[in-house]
């Protein structure tokens, strides 16, 4: 066997923690791979199954063929975090900090590891008001006290800096950043900031998501519930701000590395908000309320813009440590050359409203009734 053996431990959310092990053994056809599972082998293997059933019986022939074995570990991939905008500032911080410090230390006694991966979240620089995000550790004091910040925290759930971020999530992983760098300095620590999530455009199939995985598809199911009137949107430059939004991730090597929309397709919230009125049948998109853009934030905002704080701002992450990506080649090459994004919205549409509303037949742009199944839902 000419190839070389790789070795990874992986730990992952949602997301990462399913796809991953099907890129890693099929895609880049990795002889050698441990992964790590929270729960039972079983429960793993069904989350598979339920997720992407046509491609799954490949990781299990991995398993028998005993190429999912255990080895040394050098690469480790941190990806678990609680995703939630509603969970307290407590919560955010037992899940998304001490987890990945505790991870850390361990690591650190691992004499074979060359990468210690730390998924963080662009969002993490949210109380930043706006302009361009760089490839750095942001501190919010001056010195850094990211340790007393956490210790306040632990003792009496709270944090004055709360209040400077859109959700505690998003405080909670700036808090973790901060506190990881600092503790572990000799760690080989790519720390990992994608922005929102979208549906997969190839692999392992088109339009893959785990449910409740993607912001913005979450969004244009809010969008499509039949309310009617206007719905009032805070944003700069009226919509002409990057929603951004992301197929997928990928890792760099040392230092922070933002993934976000630059290399893709960038989304202005207008051309966001505009998708369901384009794609939907007409007898549905005349019952949904119609964005309207203000300047004035004493206006206040819809429920929609108000889910989707990260609509409002006009921040442009950099990316320089993603500039080769256009020029990569191999079986994660960054390459759209037949991606047609026009496309791929329509099919992303029509699916969310299947989803979230029941079956609704078009043809030549006509639909029948709106369901009384599908009036329920959207007034949940």
């Amino acid at each position: 066997m000419n190839k070389a053996v790789n070795r990874l431990n992986f730990l992952g959310d949602r997301r990462l923690r399913r796809l991953s092990p099907y890129k890693l053994c099929i895609v880049l056809d990795v002889q050698r791979l441990y992964v790590l599972i929270r729960g039972s082998e079983s429960t793993a293997l069904e989350r598979w199954k339920n997720t992407m059933p046509q491609q799954s019986r490949h990781i299990e022939d991995r398993i028998r063929a005993g190429k999912v074995i255990l080895v040394p570990v050098t690469i480790i991939i941190h990806a678990a975090a609680n995703i939630s905008f509603r969970a307290p500032l407590q919560e955010v911080i037992l899940d998304n900090c001490l987890p990945a410090l505790r991870l850390a230390a361990w690591a650190m006694k691992m004499t074979r590891l060359r990468n210690f991966v730390q998924v963080s979240s662009a969002y993490a620089n949210s109380f930043l008001p706006g302009g361009p995000v760089q490839e750095k550790i942001y501190h919010l004091t001056n010195p850094d006290d990211a340790e007393g910040e956490l210790g306040e925290i632990l003792r009496t759930g709270k944090t004055k800096y709360l209040k400077r971020f859109l959700w505690a999530y998003a405080y909670s992983k700036k808090l973790m950043e901060r506190l990881i760098i600092a503790r572990f300095p000799d760690l080989p620590i790519p720390v990992l900031r994608p922005t929102s999530t979208g549906p997969a455009i190839a692999q392992p199939y088109e339009m893959y998501s785990p449910q409740g995985s993607c912001p913005l598809s979450t969004l244009y199911a809010r969008l499509m519930r039949p309310t009617g009137g206007k719905s009032n949107w805070y944003a700069p430059n009226h919509g002409g701000n990057i929603l951004d939004e992301i197929p997928h991730v990928h890792l760099g090597s040392r230092g922070v590395v933002h993934a976000s929309s630059s290399y893709y397709v960038p989304k202005r919230l207008q051309w966001v908000l505009e998708q369901p009125f384009k794609y939907l049948p007409t007898r549905w998109a005349t019952r949904m309320a119609t964005p309207v853009f203000a300047m004035d934030q004493k206006l206040g905002q819809c429920k929609e813009a108000e889910f989707c704080q990260i609509g409002s701002r006009a921040w442009e992450f950099c990316t320089p440590s993603s500039s080769c990506l256009g020029s990569l080649n191999g079986p994660l090459r960054f390459g759209l050359n037949d991606h047609n994004i026009d496309r791929f919205t329509e099919i992303r549409v029509m699916s969310i409203l299947k989803d979230a509303f029941g079956r609704v037949e078009r043809s030549t742009n006509k639909v029948e009734e709106i369901s009384p199944r599908a009036l329920a839902l959207a007034r949940l």
